[in-house]
């Protein structure tokens, strides 16, 4: 993942957009489900320096951030030409 440091604010942009969809989906939801406060979830942001951490860090399972990486880039993979795992 050392290739990523390049383009970790890209890759920070493109997380914060996926987030924002996912909140959405989550709100429509609890909408649907008739909650009275349909945008109240447990989701938080991860901030620039957590995210990096994130991605960075060692770990015992790569394979989880890869495919997690490799979600938040679908349809970006040309922004991100060496990296492998997309």
């Amino acid at each position: 993942m050392d290739a990523l440091i390049p383009e970790m604010d890209r890759l920070y942009e493109l997380y914060r957009k996926h987030f924002a969809d996912l909140r959405a989906d989550v709100i429509d939801v609890n909408r649907s489900l008739g909650s009275t406060q349909p945008e109240k979830t447990w989701m938080e942001l991860l901030s620039r320096t957590e995210f990096e951490r994130l991605i960075t860090a060692a770990t015992d399972e790569p394979g989880v951030i890869q495919r997690w990486v490799q979600r938040l880039i679908r349809g970006h993979e040309h922004e991100f030409p060496e990296l492998r795992v997309a």
